[in-house]
């Protein structure tokens, strides 16, 4: 035990003693390997993840029915009701314009597709929406009904997390959908 406790000692005291310079450039030559190929491994990602399909989308005409009955819902109605109130100055209550005001209001003058509507685990629904006139962000808009009343109100409008690689790839996808003003709100 003892005289392996005197080789180690050893050898550390070597490593130690070995000049400065050439520890400098070990580190130096691990860390560019290092960073190097996390770089390219990030970027080889980058390039190839997409949470959206290539190519266009075609829809049959009944698909198109069917899509186009999300317009029917209170929810998504509140969503465009609330916009126009917006962009007018004649509406919404003041939580509400906050969260508008941190958007264009470019956005709320443009007529928006549905791109899917879910059930919140906390209450009401996710509207994922996308501005016809404005392609460039997908938002999703928490829309809760409070109350005895069940007033519909607008409790969260926040960018959905999709790279510039989605958005591109969505507007080649459901290109149709963005220039469609009758399927839209």
């Amino acid at each position: 035990m003892e005289k392996k406790r005197i080789v180690v000692f050893t050898i550390a005291k070597r490593l130690a003693a070995a000049p400065r310079g050439w520890q400098i450039l070990g580190r130096a030559l691990f860390l560019t390997f290092f960073v190097l190929s996390f770089t390219l491994l990030c970027t080889a990602q980058d390039s190839n993840a997409s949470k959206i399909p290539e190519g266009e989308a075609h829809f049959t005409p009944e698909q198109m029915e069917e899509y186009s009955l999300v317009y029917k819902n209170p929810d998504v109605r509140y969503l465009r009701t609330l916009f126009d109130a917006y962009v007018n100055k004649s509406g919404g209550t003041q939580q509400e314009r906050q969260l508008l005001d941190k958007w264009s209001k470019a956005y709320f003058q443009s007529k928006f597709i549905v791109m899917s509507r879910d059930n919140n685990m906390f209450g009401g629904t996710l509207i994922t929406i996308l501005f016809q006139d404005r392609p460039d962000k997908v938002f999703i808009a928490w829309v809760y009904s409070e109350g005895n009343e069940k007033k519909l109100t607008l409790k969260g409008l926040s960018l959905a997390d999709f790279s510039d690689e989605d958005i591109r790839r969505i507007k080649v996808r459901y290109r149709k959908l963005i220039e469609d003003k009758s399927h839209a709100m």
